[in-house]
């Protein structure tokens, strides 16, 4: 079924360039899914498990779209007897069958519907910037439209998506510094999703919208989360501005600040000992705690 997928986008990315792209001059991709994992050791048969497990989830359909027209080594010689063979014609006609990389990243396949065996016993990490970087480096730096990425919040929350906003930061944060220090070659970014939907098999447990939809209101009323804002702001202004509060900061804390560790006890008692500072500012207190 996979080959036949394949073959039928390829038809399709024809007909386009046959027959409207000399009148449209329009562009014509796939949106591949794909998560990033890295080696539980740093030894050389993890990193090949790692390198397998992206073959089988997102390899499969860009090796043979963007590089030879056919599926990853690690595919053939680990399912050699179930992978269905391309004629040369077949790997010719599908190589080549999208203008740009068009991604897929975030919940719905990272930490939510993989499965563990395509993990290959590796560690399975939300970075972004790396999954960029490898795209880049594997399928000879092609341009990189990420279609469809967020993270989600329970579908209870109606306004104050804060967990969603700081998903959405980092993964932007780690789209620019992918484009302005590794030199990977993205175009454009698109925010799943504008309202909330059916998420699959969470249905609407789960909320990926910037809008709230009140499934149970007559006209499905829609409420701004607070992402709206936040978005509406990171596209006037392009990005982040060298703004103070856009910026990394470097430097200790004043001498006499307090650090400490919270347990569920009654009664917590701190010593503190900054390496940095004097033995007179070194500071001994209890904290106490109503316990409900």
């Amino acid at each position: 079924m996979c080959q036949q997928r394949k073959k039928a986008h390829a038809k399709v990315w024809h007909l386009y360039n046959d027959h409207f792209r000399p009148a449209q001059r329009g562009k014509v991709s796939i949106a591949l899914s794909s998560h990033w994992i890295k080696p539980q050791h740093m030894t050389e048969k993890n990193i090949e498990e790692c390198q397998k497990s992206l073959d089988f989830v997102l390899g499969w359909f860009a090796k043979p779209i963007f590089i030879d027209g056919d599926y990853p080594e690690s595919m053939r010689s680990s399912l050699s007897s179930l992978l269905p063979e391309f004629s040369e014609a077949e790997k010719k006609y599908i190589k080549g069958t999208a203008d740009f990389f068009a991604l897929s990243f975030g919940a719905t396949l990272s930490f939510q519907l993989l499965d563990s065996h395509m993990k290959f016993q590796q560690l399975e990490s939300i970075s972004l910037r790396q999954l960029l970087y490898w795209i880049n480096s594997e399928y000879n730096n092609p341009q990189i439209f990420i279609v469809e990425n967020s993270w989600f919040v329970s579908g209870t929350t109606k306004k104050d998506d804060a967990k969603y906003i700081y998903y959405l930061k980092k993964f932007i944060m780690e789209t620019l510094k992918a484009i302005r220090y590794d030199g990977v070659n993205v175009f454009g970014y698109t925010v799943w999703s504008l309202l909330d939907g059916f998420e699959w098999h969470r249905g609407y447990s789960i909320r990926r919208g910037l809008f709230y939809v009140d499934f149970q209101s007559h006209d499905k009323k829609l409420i701004p989360k607070s992402s709206v804002l936040f978005y509406q702001k990171l596209i006037e202004k392009n990005g982040f501005p060298p703004l103070p509060e856009n910026q990394p900061i470097e430097g200790v804390f004043p001498c006499g600040f307090a650090w400490g560790i919270v347990d569920n006890y009654i009664q917590v008692s701190l010593i503190i000992k900054p390496a940095a500072c004097p033995a007179r500012s070194v500071h001994k207190f209890t904290v106490t705690y109503l316990l409900n």
